[in-house]
């Protein structure tokens, strides 16, 4: 499926920008012993093998097709990503990726999509765009369709820290990643390596 989301781009340019004086991350697709191995105690992003936990396994009508992960650094920025595909018959697949990110590029995706999905505040809800606002899974994101190609898309930030992109082909509208995104475990995604009082102050401070 093609991937027109605009975290990939993000990731792009950064890890142009670090493998030009690193020798990249630690591609492990799978190997998840390899990659702990190599990832130090003091990694600011949590494990692949972490964010793999909250992957959904097999939503209702969909049969998983493909997985992949990492784990690595790309000179300033620490990436861990995990991803999971589904399909449903020839023509439909949906997609969800989690990613957990260090730095300027993890604050940067939060703002870019806070400030996507208050854009769209006063969209109707029976709108295919409009936003996403869970401030029970402590989730916020914007939503775009593409009628011409059947492109769908849910960027969510989680936890004011996870992004959490539910991508689909081939369905009329955005029902399904909605139903997709809805159905993961995202409060806790949410709290994931968070301690007892950040949970209670980040829920405090949601600004949703």
């Amino acid at each position: 499926m093609r991937d027109y989301s605009f975290l990939q781009r993000l990731f792009l340019l950064a890890l142009v920008a670090g493998t030009a004086c690193t020798d990249g991350g630690k591609k492990t697709p799978g190997d998840a012993d390899s990659t702990a191995a190599n990832t130090p105690a003091d990694f600011p992003c949590a494990h692949f093998e972490e964010l793999r936990a909250f992957l959904p396994e097999s939503p209702e009508g969909l049969q998983q097709s493909q997985e992949g992960g990492s784990t690595g650094r790309y000179g300033e920025v620490s990436i861990s990503e995990v991803e999971r595909s589904f399909t449903h018959g020839e023509d439909r697949e949906v997609k969800v990726r989690i990613v957990d990110t260090s730095g300027g590029l993890g604050k940067k995706l939060g703002q870019t999509i806070r400030a996507a999905a208050d854009e769209g505040r006063d969209r109707a809800t029976n709108d295919p765009t409009a936003p996403i606002f869970w401030k029970d899974k402590e989730a916020v994101g914007f939503v775009r369709y593409d009628a011409s190609t059947t492109l769908a898309e849910a960027s969510l930030l989680v936890g004011n820290r996870y992004v959490v992109a539910v991508s689909s082909r081939g369905y009329p509208g955005t029902v399904e990643v909605r139903r997709v995104a809805k159905d993961i475990d995202l409060e806790g995604l949410a709290r994931l390596h968070q301690t007892p009082a950040e949970r209670t102050a980040n829920r405090k401070e949601l600004p949703w």
